[in-house]
């Protein structure tokens, strides 16, 4: 399915993505607990689209940094995701430096949607831990797996 690998597996320029989701994850806003979340999609003409983590008092107003970035991505009328880099450090007792953040349900929902409607066959993903120790480089339908080419 996929492995773990070492950031001197990617190359400059998903290093330097990787990079930029890091330095993202710090704009995130959580009042209740020190989450930093951070994601950016880069689609085929170069561009690049960030987000963070935006965590209020009520789940209706929170946003996940790979929804704000894929929001900014259909609002510039960007129809060429190619890849989507994750990364985050969680404020749980299991979770470290070393643990590899992948996108959540809703997200990966949102993704599967997207793809969907702009007619992709699939999305790269790179999901790394905080300290970039562990990384792993997979797709959309790995981390999603009812992505086919029907609806639901």
């Amino acid at each position: 399915m996929f492995e773990i690998i070492d950031k001197t597996s990617l190359n400059p320029m998903e290093k330097e993505l990787l990079n930029l989701a890091r330095k993202s994850a710090f704009h995130s806003i959580h009042h209740s607990s020190s989450h930093k979340v951070g994601a950016v999609i880069y689609c085929k003409n170069g561009k690049t689209y960030t987000g963070a983590t935006l965590a209020r008092t009520r789940i209706i107003g929170s946003t996940c940094a790979e929804r704000m970035a894929l929001d900014q991505m259909h609002y510039d009328r960007n129809r060429e995701p190619e890849l989507c880099v994750v990364t985050g450090l969680l404020n749980r007792p299991s979770w470290t430096e070393k643990s590899i953040l992948t996108p959540c349900g809703v997200c990966l929902e949102m993704f599967w949607e997207t793809i969907i409607e702009l007619g992709l066959e699939d999305l790269d993903f790179i999901c790394s831990s905080w300290d970039q120790s562990r990384i792993v480089r997979t797709k959309l339908s790995i981390l999603f797996p009812k992505v086919d080419k029907g609806r639901r």
